[in-house]
């Protein structure tokens, strides 16, 4: 339990910090960037959650980060706030994905 809620705080935390900087960087402020932060709140641990519990594989990945792209897309379609809101979730979890996957190698 104890290794699931570290996994958990450390997954939300660095995609945070990722996908948030990547919002910055596509000069996004205030109430946009709060949503961001929000919308990861919303998807980040059911998505971990799952991939926990289900045991992994790529397909359960790859099903799980899509059913998070199109969730955060229409999340942030929904609030006006982002232009192209699908590509930026895309471009956003792809990122937020691959730096992951770097550090998980590193480590």
């Amino acid at each position: 339990m104890r290794n699931l809620i570290l996994s958990l705080a450390l997954s939300l935390g660095l995609t945070e910090l990722f996908e948030c900087g990547f919002a910055l960087c596509a000069g996004k402020r205030k109430k946009a960037l709060l949503l961001c932060v929000l919308v990861n709140l919303v998807t980040n641990p059911p998505v971990v959650l799952l991939h926990y519990l289900l045991g992994g594989g790529w397909a359960l990945v790859v099903g799980l980060e899509a059913g998070a792209v199109l969730t955060e897309g229409w999340l942030y379609r929904c609030s006006g706030l982002y232009n192209r809101p699908f590509l930026f979730s895309l471009a956003a979890n792809g990122l937020s994905f691959s730096l992951g996957l770097v550090i998980r190698f590193l480590l």
